[in-house]
């Protein structure tokens, strides 16, 4: 794992503690390769409950997480919703 990627993995279980505490990191995906995006992630969370999680928004400037889509019933819900909200390389505007 790149080593910008683990400090976002660090920040975002540190959020997570402090903020939402029955959740535990599954994955952490950049949100795009556009450089302006370079400090845009995707996340993906499991409860304690046995639920999961996606926020379509960490950012690692400001250190917030945004745009959750929570009671998900699979890893599968998960990454689906993530691809949906990936702005992949080939991106044409």
């Amino acid at each position: 794992m790149e080593t910008r990627l683990l400090e976002v993995m660090e920040q975002v279980t540190l959020y997570l503690k402090e903020h939402l505490p029955g959740y535990t990191v599954l994955e952490i995906r950049k949100k795009s390769y556009h450089p302006d995006d370079s400090h845009l992630y995707i996340v993906s969370a499991k409860k304690d409950d046995g639920t999961y999680a996606v926020w379509t928004c960490w950012n690692q400037k400001t250190e917030t997480l945004n745009h959750g889509h929570y009671g998900l019933q699979s890893e599968e819900a998960c990454k689906k919703i993530m691809e949906e909200f990936y702005y992949g390389r080939d991106l044409v505007l």
